[in-house]
């Protein structure tokens, strides 16, 4: 953040992101004060990704209550692992919004490194982490977060769609995947549809369209 900050325009329009992942950008800028009173879309494609987000703004003591049931088990790699085979089985689409955010949530702190990545068939494959005492339940962390998401929009699809909102003196931050560094170096599986060459040329032609329309493009 501290090689960031410099680039931060002083004022703009609405802030979108459409690459939200752990939305470090938009909480710092949050917390700063200068999303106040300003339209937000923060955007991802892991579906997973944005119904935590949703159940944390609109069920946060619920999704607290749920993961306070998985947190005594957070050393516990048979548990992980049962949790883990949640979305390779028949009834996952029929889990609650909580159920999943509280899934994923847990699957994150007790993973291996905290990655996210699925398999071919969009199925979460990261094994075991070895932690000391990770934070399954940060419940006043959630709270925070809760507040923070309050009329903003959360949306799921690809980055193209920032178009559909992003305008002349708004503030659109970009955090793609990284572009794999030789071929052997290609984690870009965060999601079910890998984010490749084509991607990364896609996002080129928009960072020079959305500059073009007078966006202010980090």
């Amino acid at each position: 953040m501290s090689q960031f900050a410099p680039h931060f325009p002083a004022s703009f329009g609405r802030y979108v992101e459409p690459f939200v992942g752990g939305g470090a950008v938009f909480f710092h800028l949050h917390n700063l004060g200068q999303l106040e009173g300003k339209d937000v879309v923060l955007l991802d494609r892991l579906e997973e990704l944005v119904n935590c987000y949703r159940v944390i703004k609109g069920r946060v003591e619920d999704l607290i209550a749920a993961l306070r049931e998985h947190e005594p088990h957070k050393m516990d790699a048979g548990y992980y692992y049962e949790l883990r085979a949640w979305d390779r089985q028949p009834g996952y689409g029929l889990r609650s919004d909580v159920e999943r955010a509280a899934r994923f949530i847990y699957l994150n702190r007790t993973c291996y490194n905290g990655l996210y990545r699925v398999n071919r068939k969009g199925q979460f494959n990261v094994p075991f982490g070895r932690h000391q005492n990770p934070n399954v339940c940060d419940a006043e962390n959630l709270r925070a977060v809760c507040q923070a998401l309050q009329g903003v929009e959360l949306l799921v699809g690809d980055f193209s769609l920032c178009r559909e909102w992003a305008g002349q003196g708004d503030l659109v931050y970009l955090d793609p995947p990284y572009h794999p560094r030789s071929a052997t170096a290609n984690f870009t599986s965060y999601t079910l549809s890998d984010f490749g060459v084509e991607d990364q040329q896609r996002l080129a032609r928009l960072f020079r369209d959305l500059d073009q329309g007078g966006c202010r493009v980090l």
